[in-house]
């Protein structure tokens, strides 16, 4: 009798399962594959903009469920990328600038990736920023401050995730070779193609290059930051690009994936006021949110988040009595602040026509080419710019006549308290509706693969 009846037991499991359409291992704990979605400094204005912009929905803003988290840490309401990195990351506070760890430096906090990789799953990834900013950092490695760039990159290789894609190639390169960053002579490149990477460092190389079962891939594919989105030159993949390919490596492991990709990009277009870089930017992180949601459609067994680490600028649409938003003065643009500060800096071009070319704008009033010409000599003489994501006066200028013509404002050259809007897709995304702390994305994730993220003290 017992046996009849666990054989017709089994039979009901193995019925649902075709009934709903499901393929057997989803009653393995959790979703296979994870996509995290990071828009650094991006919260729900950055994710509309866009949209008014391009004239059509955003992919990201299509999925089921929909969430808003918090982003404060230990020690300020307003929080920085290490903290916010290390919450989304591992489900704990922790101090601005501190990653991976918690203030004192003595406990490490499991990550989510560093949780994937014991399940067995492959790991990736994948920025827009340096492979060694604060955000990426948050999922491999555990350090008392972000600066610590150069041991970040060497966590990097002791995690041997299969994965890495970005810019920073300055901290991996030995300290005699022009450009380098570190402070030995310790070539990272070198050491990951001893490991059995793939180390490539452009677009060309990583379109040929060759995938196989154990395939690992190091993609460097800039000094320090990658371009922003309208400024990508040629020998720069796109973000999507990354993305797809992370995913041909990923997917070949028959458990599975997890792969963090972060826009990282908006948040300093954001710092430097320049909505133009901002929303374009966004842009791109949703092209590559695409690439998911294309592969979820061959593998039903996959969850996408899409969320931010907290909102940058205090960025808003419409503003004065006026407020309407104008979008075609940021459709018309074609350039950033970054490339306007360094083209100028470089040739000494003439400021008007420098603007011109980058937005698209043929009628300056009277006050804009004055404020024009008054940039362009501060950067001649070297007056200092307004903040370090400014490259110099005209840049700034630049971001401040495309934001005032397009009625787009902002409160702050830096981080706002600002909740940040969360959406996901796929197996358990309902756990993901609601308004919560951004300590509990890894958290809830971890409870679908029915685990724990550990904490471990060091010495």
């Amino acid at each position: 009798m017992r046996k009849k009846t666990l054989i017709l037991t089994l039979s009901l499991i193995v019925l649902m399962g075709i009934v709903v359409g499901l393929p057997l291992e989803t009653f393995a704990a959790g979703p296979k594959n994870v996509f995290y979605f990071i828009g650094d400094g991006m919260a729900s204005t950055q994710r509309r903009g866009p949209e008014e912009v391009l004239g059509k929905t955003l992919f990201m803003n299509t999925f089921p469920a929909v969430g808003m988290y918090t982003t404060y840490c230990l020690d300020s309401i307003v929080t920085d990328s290490a903290a916010a990195g290390t919450a989304l990351a591992t489900g704990h506070k922790t101090n601005s600038g501190v990653v991976g760890v918690d203030p004192t430096g003595k406990i490490a906090y499991e990550t989510i990736a560093e949780a994937a990789k014991k399940l067995g799953k492959s790991v990736g990834l994948v920025t827009t920023t340096s492979l060694t900013d604060a955000t990426p950092a948050s999922f491999a490695s555990h350090v008392i401050t972000r600066r610590m760039q150069n041991e970040i990159a060497e966590q990097y290789l002791a995690h041997r995730f299969e994965v890495y894609m970005g810019g920073g190639l300055r901290y991996f390169i030995p300290q005699s070779q022009k450009g380098s960053k570190r402070k030995d002579e310790r070539d990272l490149t070198k050491e990951f193609a001893d490991a059995g990477y793939s180390v490539v460092t452009n677009k060309e190389q990583l379109e040929n290059l060759k995938i196989e079962k154990n395939t690992k891939v190091l993609g460097l594919f800039s000094d320090y930051n990658m371009s922003f989105h309208v400024d990508r030159t040629a020998d720069e993949p796109r973000l999507s690009e990354m993305t797809a390919a992370a995913v041909k490596v990923l997917k070949q492991n028959p458990k599975g994936f997890f792969l963090m990709i972060e826009g990282g990009r908006i948040d300093h277009a954001c710092h430097a006021n320049d909505p133009v870089a901002a929303i374009f930017d966004t842009e791109e992180l949703d092209i590559a949110v695409k690439v998911a949601i294309d592969f979820q459609k061959e593998d039903a067994d996959t969850f996408i988040f899409v969320g931010g680490d907290h909102e940058t600028g205090g960025m808003g649409l419409g503003i004065g009595m006026d407020y309407f938003v104008k979008p075609e003065v940021i459709r018309n643009a074609r350039k950033s602040h970054e490339w306007i500060g360094h083209n100028f800096a470089k040739n000494g071009a003439d400021p008007v026509m420098l603007i011109a070319e980058a937005s698209g704008i043929a009628d300056f009033t009277p006050e804009e080419i004055k404020n024009i010409h008054m940039a362009a000599e501060n950067v001649k003489t070297n007056k200092k710019t307004v903040n370090m994501y400014n490259p110099n006066w005209l840049s700034f200028v630049y971001a401040d006549i495309t934001s005032r013509r397009s009625h787009i404002g902002w409160t702050s050259f830096a981080h706002t308290a600002s909740p940040v809007i969360v959406t996901c897709t796929g197996p358990g995304n309902e756990k993901f509706v609601g308004y919560y702390d951004n300590t509990e994305p890894p958290k809830k994730l971890a409870a679908l693969w029915e685990i724990e993220l550990k904490t471990l003290n060091i010495k």
